[in-house]
């Protein structure tokens, strides 16, 4: 039967792998732009495969930090510890590197036409999140504030 307990675990799961294929592939990447792999594809003209390369990277950072402080948020969910000030700042962590995110695809928005989209999507999730975040800020009050009431 699927519960609450099996849905953190496979999102758990889901966050590890994608951290590992976000590390496979910027470790092949040099080996992947060499070939003609991208050539055609995305509307990436030849000239600007070379520029895929620290795009990649530049993005890497913050989406790299962000499924880090996912999988920190999903092991204190899995803990049972949910409206804590520490998952309030895991929330913000991510939320900030969503729209960084966001800011790097804008940048990159020369090398093609797909990372102005991507760049607007980062900034929505970037926004959701900093009202979820100002949400679990607002029930980690509220859980004090009962905590010290008699």
């Amino acid at each position: 039967m699927w519960n609450r307990d099996r849905s953190v675990l496979l999102s758990s799961i889901c966050t590890k792998v994608i951290i590992v294929l976000a590390i496979m592939l910027a470790i092949a990447l040099p080996f992947i732009c060499q070939g003609d792999f991208f050539k055609n594809r995305a509307s990436i003209q030849e000239y600007n495969i070379v520029w895929l390369m620290p795009v990649y990277y530049a993005f890497c950072v913050p989406a790299l930090v962000a499924l880090f402080s996912l999988d920190r948020l999903l092991a204190a969910v899995r803990r049972n510890e949910v409206f804590t000030a520490g998952n309030v700042r895991w929330l913000r962590i991510i939320s900030w590197c969503c729209l960084l995110a966001a800011a790097v695809l804008l940048v990159s928005s020369l090398v093609s036409v797909v990372f102005p989209v991507l760049a607007i999507l980062a900034a929505f999730f970037g926004v959701v999140l900093r009202v979820v975040k100002n949400l679990f800020a607002a029930a980690v009050d509220l859980k004090t504030d009962n905590d010290f009431t008699i």
